[in-house]
Formats: structure tokens, sequence, C-alpha cells
């Protein structure tokens, strides 16, 4: 990063990126984000009903830079509710499971989500999640997957370890922070404030025009609802 990327980092003092974690259901997205966020592992997390969020201050050469990280339901029905999240959203992480050779064939529906709802430069990062058990798919055929579709990044994770988690965040947060002082087109569509980009802002907007199975957000995130992370 030269001078002046630096003192524009400076500038806008902490800049913020939005993630986005997609991928079925039970293939680990919320053990990837709780283990990134608190260190730890918990076997039975609840399933995510809707979106939820957390926010993390990363360390990007000699500046900071904050992450919006935002955790998605796998189940089919909460897809149209957010593909809305897409909007204005720096990388995504594509979750599979290497011990699930099911989430990992769902993953071109995934990709078609992407092509239709995301900006056309978003970091797009595969992560073959619970690397710690048996697998039933090999990293070559991962590799090949991650090639054909044009990632920039793949990782193989342990949300249980911890294997690997945080340095696909921080690879992913240098990444953007690279496209977008070398893509004006990328810093537009990521471009938010903080207040604009306040999580409780964005649901409140969500809920008052989608319904998640005819509830709101807040009643479902209190439904107890468990599923293997």
């Amino acid at each position: 990063m030269n001078q002046n990327q630096q003192l524009e980092l400076s500038k806008e003092k902490v800049p913020l990126f939005k993630f986005i974690l997609i991928g079925d259901q039970s293939v680990g997205k919320s053990c990837i984000v709780q283990r990134y966020q608190n260190e730890e592992f918990k076997h039975n997390i609840k399933a995510t009903i809707g979106v939820e969020f957390i926010k993390k201050l990363v360390q990007v050469d000699k500046g900071l830079v904050e992450l919006q990280i935002w955790d998605t339901a796998g189940q089919e029905q909460f897809r149209s509710v957010i593909r809305g999240f897409y909007r204005g959203s720096a990388a995504v992480f594509i979750v599979y499971s290497v011990n699930q050779k099911e989430s990992f064939d769902q993953l071109s529906i995934w990709m078609n989500e992407i092509e239709q709802h995301a900006h056309p430069e978003i970091i797009k990062v595969l992560v073959g999640n619970k690397c710690d058990l048996s697998r039933e798919v090999q990293t070559e055929e991962a590799e090949s997957f991650m090639n054909n579709n044009k990632f920039s990044l793949f990782f193989e994770t342990s949300a249980k370890t911890g294997e690997n988690v945080e340095e696909a965040f921080i690879q992913s947060a240098k990444l953007v922070l690279l496209k977008y002082f070398s893509s004006e087109s990328f810093r537009q569509a990521t471009r938010v404030n903080k207040k604009s980009a306040d999580p409780i802002n964005i649901i409140k907007s969500f809920s008052e025009t989608q319904s998640f199975e005819g509830q709101s957000p807040n009643i479902q995130k209190n439904q107890n609802q468990s599923s293997c992370c």
C-alpha cells in the first residue's frame, strides 16, 4: 500500500466493508462466524433464521478496517430475503462441508444467486468447512471448482479447531482493500457509511417489507431451532 492510499485510508478513519456468508444449511457458517468472533466452538448451535451479523475490526497492513459479517440461513425459504443483503457486499464466502458431498454439489445454485444479485467485482471466497472430519469432497475437486468459477481465494477450514478461519477473513479483507483502491466501480458499489449500514436499520427495513414464513425476523430468532454446525 503506497503513501497516498494510506492517507486516503486514514482520512476515512476506519472503513466499513460488508461480508456475507452463504451456503447450504448445516455446513457450519454460524460456527465459522462464532469461531472468528469469540475464538470458541459450540456444538448444536441454533440454526440461523434469516440473517444474523457481527462486527469485527481487522488489522490490514498498518491500518484497520471494520468488517460487518452477515451469517445467512441456508434454507431455501429464506433465499428471497437474503438476496437483498448482497447489495453493498464487498466479499462473499460460499461455504460447503467437506464431509457432505451434497453441499458441494449445491454450489452451482449459490453461484447463480451471486451472479444475479451481487456486484460483478465482489470478492468470492470458497470455503470448505469441517476439514477436521472424514471427507467426501477432495481438495483437488474443490480447487478445480474454484478455478473454473474464478474465485479469488479458497480455504479449507475447521470451525471446531479454528484452522484457517482467521486467515480466511484476514486475506479476504486484504483483497477487498486492494480492490477498493484499484476499482472505482467496486468502490462505489461497496461504499457505505456507518449509519446507513447499521445492521439494526437494515434488519428493520427488511422486516417491514419481507416476511419470514409469516413472522418477523425478531420473532423467529427467538424460536429454538437447532442444527449441527
